[in-house]
């Protein structure tokens, strides 16, 4: 029986375990996470977080989209597995997070709410016009802890998102790897988005990246102060917002729900094949 949190991070859900006396270790994570991530035969999650030991940090996490791969950073799992860290007296309401991209710090603002501070690259939002399907799409490349093309629509809900979004996500313009594609209506604030994940292949119903993204090309591009707010899939509010640039790095901090949905165990039934 191997225990795990589920968490939801204003909507982008993760399935997270202790893993600082290796038991996750045992297990084929390429293949038990799409398995345990699967929705209907599953649990059913947007990916899976493992806390280890840090030597520069509190604990360090391990982040795994739906797919199986393990990926440099992720805002809402950052913020849940805080939340997690406090539910398990692993750390207190305020303690640091060692990431692939940085040590991030991590603060409970409220029973439900974390804020959540890393160093993130200051490098300029890039405009770029892709060729998808012989039209011309046009967007900005942010690098926010993973790479972002953010493009304006006039009303993200009526995005036909899973239609465009994996031919975008994957253009070879783009970095290797590919990015995450992001729809934002910049009208009143709150503003809408949507986000198509790369690792999920899939719209999620939040995505903290994706707001660290579509912030930083309001600021560098658009001279937006202050902080940002930005209306998830779900109906939740993220807060973003960014310190002065020091040399490369430029502090940003992203706010928002990390709910804590139930505790349980995988039974053995689920997990044994994926022994190694």
């Amino acid at each position: 029986m191997l225990e795990f949190f589920k968490m939801s991070g204003a909507g982008n859900d993760f399935i997270l375990g202790d893993n600082r006396a290796p038991v996750w270790d045992y297990y084929r994570m390429n293949r038990m996470v799409p398995a345990i991530c699967a929705r209907g035969t599953g649990v059913g999650a947007d990916g899976v977080i493992l806390l280890e030991n840090s030597k520069k940090a509190r604990f360090m996490i391990r982040i795994f989209n739906s797919d199986g791969l393990e990926a440099d950073f992720c805002g809402n799992g950052l913020r849940c597995a805080a939340r997690y860290a406090m539910l398990k007296v692993i750390a207190g309401k305020r303690m640091t997070i060692e990431t692939r991209v940085g040590v991030a710090e991590a603060e409970l603002t409220k029973e439900d709410e974390v804020l959540a501070t890393f160093p993130m690259k200051a490098s300029a939002p890039e405009k770029m016009e892709l060729d998808v399907r012989g039209k011309k799409v046009t967007g900005y490349m942010v690098h926010a802890g993973v790479p972002h093309f953010v493009i304006f629509v006039k009303d993200a809900g009526l995005v036909p998102l899973m239609d465009l979004a994996p031919a975008i996500r994957s253009h070879p313009s783009l970095p290797e790897g590919g990015a995450n594609v992001d729809f934002l209506e910049h009208g009143k604030e709150p503003f809408p988005y949507r986000t198509f994940e790369r690792g999920v292949e899939g719209e999620t119903l939040a995505c903290g990246s994706g707001a660290l993204a579509i912030g930083w090309l309001l600021r560098r591009k658009f001279n937006k102060q202050g902080r940002s707010k930005l209306l998830t899939r779900s109906g939740k509010i993220l807060e973003v917002d960014y310190e002065k640039e020091k040399s490369a790095l430029v502090a940003a901090s992203l706010r928002g729900e990390a709910r804590f949905i139930y505790k349980a165990s995988l039974s053995d039934e689920a997990i044994r094949e994926f022994l190694k």
